[in-house]
C-alpha cells in the first residue's frame, strides 16, 4: 500500500509539471520585431517627406538670382538645374546666359571706371606733396611708389624725420609731416603708418632691435598727425617691419639709407593688382620726388 501510494504521488507530480509548458512563447519576440520594424518604416517615411512649400521658395530664390523661370514643371526643358528652367541649348537658356555675362560686364566696368578715378585722385595727391616738399627744398625725402593697395609715400627715416637710433621727430622732419598731411587731411581714404630699417643690428635699453624701434617710429608718425593735425585715430593704423621689407640692397650705404624709411600709404578704397619690382633689388622704390635728386 504505501508504495502504490508512492508511485501515485510521483505521477501526480509529472502531470502537475506538463500542464505549465507554455508552447506560445514565441509570440513575444515576434510581436516585438514586428514593433520595431513598423518604428522603422515610419522613420524612412518621415524622412522621405518634402516640405513642398519650402522647396517651391528655395527654387524661387535660387531662380531670382540668376534671373531664370521659378514656375516648377511649366518650363520649355526641365533638364537644367531648377524644375521649369529651360534645357542648356534652347535659346532661352543662351538669352538669360547673356543677361547674366552682360549684367557682370556692367559690373567689372563700372570697378574699372572707379579704380581709374581713384587711382586719378592718387596721382593728385602724389602731384600736391611733391610740390608742398619741394617748395620747402625737401623734395628730395621723398619717393612715391603706385601699388595695387593704393599710393605709397615713403619718407627718409635718418637724418630726415630722426636721428639714428631715434625714435623723436626732428624739427625738418615735422616740416615734412606737415607738408604730407595738409593733403592726407582733405582724402577719405585709411591711412596705413610703417616703420622699417636696415638689416644693421641696434640693441639699445629703450630698443632692443630694430623691431621696436620701426614700430615705435611708425607710432610716433601716426601719434603726430593725429594731435598736430587732427587726422581721425578711426583713419589710421601703425605696423613696424624691421629689416624685412627692403626697397634696396643692404650691402652698401645707399642701399642702407633707401631702407631706412617711414612709409605712409594712401589705401586705395577700390585695390587694383599691379605688378611692382621684386622688393630688395635697388630701384624697388618708385622714382623720387625731385628726379634729379640723390639717391
Amino acid at each position: 500500500m504505501r508504495r502504490s501510494a508512492r508511485v501515485h504521488k510521483k505521477g501526480q507530480h509529472h502531470e502537475e509539471h506538463e500542464e505549465h509548458v507554455n508552447h506560445e512563447a514565441w509570440v513575444i519576440p515576434y510581436a516585438d520585431m514586428l514593433t520595431l520594424l513598423m518604428a522603422m518604416f515610419l522613420v524612412l517615411w518621415a524622412i522621405g517627406q518634402v516640405d513642398v512649400s519650402k522647396a517651391k521658395a528655395v527654387s524661387t530664390g535660387f531662380a531670382d538670382e540668376f534671373g531664370l523661370s521659378s514656375s516648377a514643371g511649366k518650363g520649355s526643358g526641365g533638364a537644367g538645374v531648377l524644375d521649369g528652367t529651360a534645357a542648356p541649348d534652347s535659346p532661352d537658356f543662351i538669352g538669360k546666359n547673356a543677361k547674366i555675362d552682360k549684367t557682370m560686364q556692367v559690373a567689372i566696368q563700372q570697378r574699372a571706371a572707379a579704380q581709374q578715378t581713384e587711382q586719378t585722385q592718387l596721382k593728385g595727391a602724389e602731384q600736391q606733396i611733391s610740390a608742398a616738399a619741394q617748395a620747402a627744398g625737401l623734395g628730395s625725402s621723398l619717393k612715391f611708389k603706385m601699388e595695387g593697395r593704393g599710393l605709397v609715400v615713403s619718407v627718409v627715416a635718418e637724418g630726415v624725420l630722426f636721428d639714428a637710433g631715434s625714435a623723436t621727430v626732428r624739427a625738418e622732419g615735422r616740416v615734412v609731416l606737415d607738408d604730407i598731411a595738409t593733403t592726407l587731411a582733405t582724402l577719405p581714404n585709411q591711412l596705413a603708418i610703417e616703420g622699417h630699417t636696415d638689416n644693421r643690428p641696434i640693441s639699445t635699453a629703450q630698443f632692443p632691435s630694430n623691431w621696436e624701434l620701426s614700430t615705435a617710429r611708425a607710432s610716433v608718425v601716426l601719434r603726430y598727425l593725429a594731435e598736430r593735425h587732427a587726422i581721425s585715430l578711426s583713419r589710421m593704423s601703425a605696423a613696424g617691419y624691421a629689416d624685412q621689407r627692403p626697397v634696396a640692397t643692404n650691402v652698401d650705404d645707399g642701399g642702407r639709407a633707401q631702407n631706412r624709411r617711414v612709409d605712409i600709404a594712401i589705401l586705395a578704397e577700390n585695390p587694383t593688382v599691379v605688378t611692382d619690382e621684386p622688393a630688395g633689388t635697388p630701384g624697388a622704390a618708385s622714382s623720387a620726388a625731385n628726379s634729379g635728386a640723390k639717391q
